[in-house]
């Protein structure tokens, strides 16, 4: 019988080797997302207006197919994930109270970090408080059935595909309203309450896609002071959180992280299921996912992807948000099975400079928000690059923050930021500095 029955994380040596690779993939990959409303002044970020064959667009289109909304669904499967590992990892054979404890101080922590992230670090966009606030919903399904945990999920999904189908189609309808508005403007008629709406919607549209150069200007002054910079940090972290819109961004994650716990248990989060369901993923996620999002970008090139209000159609716009999540889940299980499998075939080598980062994901989340603040906001180069720059100056981050964490685990068991969150969760102190000073810096377990 152990003396200490207390609970504690997971050791280095038993890591698992294959999640800390998918961790890093995605946290360097959900800084293609974040980095333009860091690095851009516009509400809709994006390349300039209208649409060419160049650098930013071709750089924007793969961006649209590959990473948005994928990146951010393999964290979430991957926290999924973890809430298992942790409390399996602290209940031990001796199952207490303890763990759950354990889960909830955790995700209360990553609430409170995510306040850091957008006072201090600036990036209103943060994913912290909502994933605590998921985390704790949870827990009523840490022992639930594999089918129990797909028909959450597919309902949660379902739920938020609607609710965006139905906000979508509404838009277009008000903005195909500001036609017959602006008619009755023109004429010198009243207009009424619902037309003015109309008109101003789409004032505030080709505003976000076309502004000025008092606009633009207004925006810089705002992100490069103090008081404006927090002001605007404040708003976004606002409306993403606590409007009526945030119950979207939980049902979505609290989704997917239901669709992690899944497949960690049926091995594939592991690497422990066999090729052949790697293969089917790569197929069926690859082949469906862009497909769907391949005819969403072709449906809105119609209009160069500007506002052309006579081109928009209420059906096919309900319909592309009614697609959104099937793609987007879709082209995460193919991410998945692609990494999985060209992990174990070797060609990745031990990857050790993605590994490292996911070790340390919490560290490097926080460093992307540190360095782009230093350098969009600090030396003032925010709105200063296009688009294709900025997933360049992503490029380089990755270098930076992966030679980081390279470096620091050679003397540390954790990155400082994971110790901050792990000494919270267990409430104590726990040791950072490597614990086996023999153990290699990336074992990879034995095929």
């Amino acid at each position: 019988m152990p003396t200490d029955l207390s609970p504690a994380p997971v050791a280095v040596r038993d890591r698992i080797a294959t999640l800390d690779l998918l961790r890093g993939v995605a946290i360097c990959g959900i800084l293609l997302m974040n980095i333009p409303d860091m690095g851009m002044l516009t509400d809709d970020p994006g390349p300039a207006l209208p649409a060419r064959w160049n650098a930013d667009w071709i750089s924007w289109g793969v961006q649209k197919l590959l990473a948005e909304g994928t990146m951010r669904g393999l964290f979430e499967m991957l926290f999924g994930a973890g809430m298992l590992l942790v409390l399996r990892n602290a209940e031990g054979t001796h199952g207490k109270v303890a763990p759950f404890d354990v889960w909830a101080r955790r995700c209360w922590a990553l609430m409170g970090l995510g306040v850091v992230q957008w006072t201090l670090f600036l990036w209103p966009g943060e994913i912290l408080w909502a994933y605590g606030v998921a985390g704790l919903f949870l827990l009523a399904f840490r022992v639930a059935r594999p089918r129990t945990l797909l028909i959450a999920a597919t309902i949660l999904l379902t739920a938020c595909s609607l609710y965006m189908a139905g906000q979508f189609a509404g838009r277009v309808s008000m903005l195909q309203q500001s036609i017959p508005a602006a008619a009755a403007k023109a004429a010198h008629k009243t207009l009424t309450a619902e037309q003015k709406a109309a008109l101003d919607m789409v004032d505030q549209a080709r505003a976000a896609l076309h502004p000025t150069p008092k606009q633009t200007a207004t925006a810089y002054q705002k992100r490069t002071h103090i008081v404006s910079l927090e002001g605007w940090s404040w708003g976004m972290w606002q409306d993403l959180n606590m409007s009526p819109q945030a119950w979207v961004t939980f049902c979505e994650a609290v989704g997917f992280m239901l669709i992690g716990m899944l497949l960690f248990r049926n091995g594939v989060l592991t690497g422990d299921a066999p090729s052949r369901t790697y293969l089917r993923m790569i197929a069926i996620g690859y082949g469906g996912g862009l497909t769907l999002r391949g005819l969403s970008l072709l449906y809105g090139a119609r209009t160069g992807y500007d506002l052309d209000i006579a081109q928009l159609s209420i059906g096919m716009s309900a319909l592309r948000a009614l697609t959104y999540q099937p793609a987007r889940l879709l082209m995460t299980l193919g991410h998945v099975g692609l990494i999985v499998s060209l992990f174990r075939a070797g060609v990745l080598g031990k990857a050790w400079p993605a590994r490292a980062m996911g070790r340390m994901a919490l560290t490097v989340y926080s460093l992307q928000s540190i360095l782009t603040s230093i350098l969009f906001y600090g030396f003032g180069l925010v709105g200063q690059f296009g688009f294709a720059a900025l997933m360049a100056i992503s490029v380089g981050i990755w270098i930076v923050t992966s030679l980081f964490c390279m470096a620091w685990l050679t003397r540390f068991d954790m990155g400082p930021a994971e110790w901050v969150l792990r000494s919270i969760a267990y409430a104590r102190l726990r040791p950072i500095r490597r614990a086996d000073p023999n153990l290699p810096l990336s074992p990879v377990p034995a095929e």
